[in-house]
């Protein structure tokens, strides 16, 4: 019967080996089941249909107070607006909108503000906004709501949005006439797109001194914000209305202010929706379209950079979207949405203004897969979970590994391997780790160093050139690590499971805050690294370097920016896409560094402290040091 059993042969022993040997099966199986679950929550049965859970959003959605008047004012104020903006070719034109906002009772206030960029030997940029305060008549200023517009000059790059200040002023003058407002209003214009925005949330709520970005100071303030709405009106002829959400960081608006908005454009006969590109409902029951839909969310809130000006709100607590309002193709004005438009910010406002409370009942991790219906995070979390959990399961079993041979009939062996499991050398480990991390914080110190920057005006290199040079002398420095910290043996093993285990944890750990980027990387990274093997033959040694090399941090930007580039210009030939791509993969980095140092974008940082240090040690392992026979 077997009572005393030799633990080599052992039940568990014998479960370990097979874990051992189908080791690459298992965790691709796992990496194709989360691919598989992320392509199911198109269908309806995996995703839920949009709905309020705030009831004190409802009252936005009765009968509208208002009248033609304010339509024609702002037909008034667009006409004098396109007058006063022939003045001001290249600025804004402070003195109108000084002038009307104090017209329209509002208590009006500038700020100015200055960039002092990091780069460029000193370089200064200012700015001013333009705010006004309609105070509320029922109840001290212990809460407010804003309404921004941005301001681009005539000879703006972008595409002209200036229809949106008229709009704005007239709904002024409605809500000034009204005693039912609990909470102050604040109506915003600003200047230098994001940047005047950041530098406005900024000194309302008592930014740090002395940093790259100067707020300066604000001479009045409202409540307690708690919501936002940032109009981009391109004219006053309304076809459709883009809703944009996507904030810093990949944060969202919470789930109920987008159903309040795609409820009252609804209501008042404007087509809008995430990623609207036409006037006809966007209402597809097809499977590919509604992947598709989810796949360009994830790819929009995967790089952290806000769709619009209402992005900066999110890291205050804030809850904010963006209307973007698309005009008519067709040459002939109409300007019968001005109205309907009124309305919806009038339906906005006035639920807003009922809520006692900040937005905390519906969703505010989700990927939308139309405009009515969603996935929340309960739903799409499995998927990454099965993805980055292989890089786990992968760390167990080659943890095992260290202990149990996959030969079966090998008891020699397991033997050598639990006696070697004894001799980790922890120190040695703990240095190439150590070194790993090291060379990542040297990524972020370098951008950041006053003397670097100094040295790259005084050489004459452009900021793009400069910042590619030191990523690629900081590769270079990596690639030769194996020369001075190679591991042998069982300590190269642990090495090799410490990996698994920090990229699996930090997929995870990002995936919970910003599913799309978690997700995105795991699609690129965790396939590569399941193939990975140090110890193998010479031709599966080569073909794992390869592997490692093409999920280098800046490899892979550059591939897909390649990649992207063939998408939007298909008529270059092969050398004009790569250096178009080239120097897009430049301007990349540099607007990663220097949006993290302004807005706090931790992609760069995320990526130079996690991720560039994993593909070290990786590059490491591929290089074990030989043992004498």
């Amino acid at each position: 019967m077997g009572l005393l059993t030799n633990p080599s042969i052992s039940q568990k022993a014998k479960y370990c080996r097979k874990l051992v040997r189908y080791n690459t099966a298992i965790c691709l199986t796992l990496y194709v089941l989360g691919v598989g679950f992320f392509c199911a929550l198109p269908d309806a049965n995996f995703n839920s249909g949009t709905y309020f859970s705030e009831n004190a959003l409802l009252p936005g959605l009765v009968n509208s107070e208002l009248e033609m008047e304010t339509v024609s004012l702002v037909k008034s104020l667009s006409a004098e607006l396109q007058r006063e903006r022939e003045n001001y070719p290249k600025g804004v034109p402070y003195p109108w909108l000084l002038a009307k906002m104090r017209r329209f009772g509002l208590e009006t206030h500038t700020q100015n503000f200055t960039l002092n960029y990091p780069y460029g030997g000193g370089k200064r940029f200012k700015g001013e906004n333009v705010f006004g305060i309609l105070r509320a008549p029922r109840i001290a200023s212990t809460e407010s709501i804003v309404i921004s517009v941005p301001y681009r000059p005539p000879e703006t790059v972008h595409t002209d949005v200036s229809a949106g200040v008229p709009l704005m002023l007239a709904f002024a003058d409605f809500a000034r006439k009204k005693k039912y407002w609990a909470k102050d209003i604040i109506f915003l214009v600003t200047e230098q797109e994001q940047l005047g925005m950041q530098a406005w949330l900024e000194a309302y709520h008592g930014g740090e001194e002395g940093r790259i970005l100067d707020a300066g100071m604000l001479r009045a303030r409202a409540g307690s914000i708690q919501a936002a709405i940032n109009l981009e009106v391109q004219s006053l002829d309304i076809s459709h209305i883009n809703l944009k959400i996507e904030g810093l960081n990949g944060q969202l608006p919470n789930l109920d202010l987008h159903n309040l908005v795609q409820k009252l454009s609804s209501k008042n006969g404007i087509i809008a929706g995430y990623k609207q590109t036409s006037s006809s409902p966007k209402r597809s029951y097809r499977y590919q379209d509604k992947l598709f839909n989810m796949l360009s969310m994830v790819f929009s809130q995967a790089s952290g950079v806000p769709t619009g000006n209402h992005g900066l709100f999110h890291k205050y607590g804030i809850e904010a979207l963006t209307l973007e309002a698309v005009k008519r193709s067709n040459v002939q004005q109409q300007f019968q949405e001005v109205g309907s438009m009124l309305r919806i910010v009038e339906g906005i406002s006035r639920s807003l203004n009922n809520l006692l409370e900040r937005f905390h009942q519906s969703f505010f991790f989700y990927v939308l897969v139309s405009n009515d219906r969603f996935v929340s995070i309960g739903d799409y979390m499995p998927s990454l979970a099965l993805m980055a959990g292989s890089l786990l399961i992968k760390a167990f079993i080659h943890y095992l590994s260290m202990y149990y041979s996959a030969d079966e009939t090998d008891d020699e062996d397991n033997e050598q391997k639990q006696k070697n499991s004894n001799e980790i050398g922890y120190f040695s480990v703990g240095i190439v780790l150590l070194v790993a991390h090291s060379i990542g914080a040297l990524a972020i110190f370098l951008p950041h160093s006053e003397h670097v920057s100094q040295y790259l005006y005084e050489a004459n290199l452009s900021t793009q050139f400069g910042l590619t040079s030191l990523f690629v002398a900081v590769t270079a420095l990596a690639i030769t690590l194996p020369a001075f910290c190679a591991l042998s043996g069982i300590n190269s093993e642990a090495l090799h499971v410490a990996v698994l285990l920090e990229l699996g944890t930090a997929l995870l750990a990002v995936g919970m805050l910003n599913f799309s980027l978690g997700f995105s990387l795991s699609v690129v990274l965790v396939p590569f690294i399941i193939f990975i093997r140090p110890a193998a033959t010479k031709a599966a040694k080569l073909l794992s370097r390869f592997c490692c090399l093409l999920i280098n941090p800046l490899v892979v930007v550059y591939l897909v920016l390649v990649a992207l580039t063939f998408h939007l210009f298909p008529e270059l030939v092969f050398k004009p896409l790569l250096n178009k791509a080239l120097t897009a993969t430049m301007d990349a980095l540099t607007y990663s560094v220097v949006d993290s140092m302004i807005y706090g974008n931790w992609l760069f940082d995320l990526v130079a402290l996690i991720f560039v240090p994993c593909w070290i040690l990786l590059w490491v392992l591929l290089f074990p040091k030989t043992e004498p026979k």
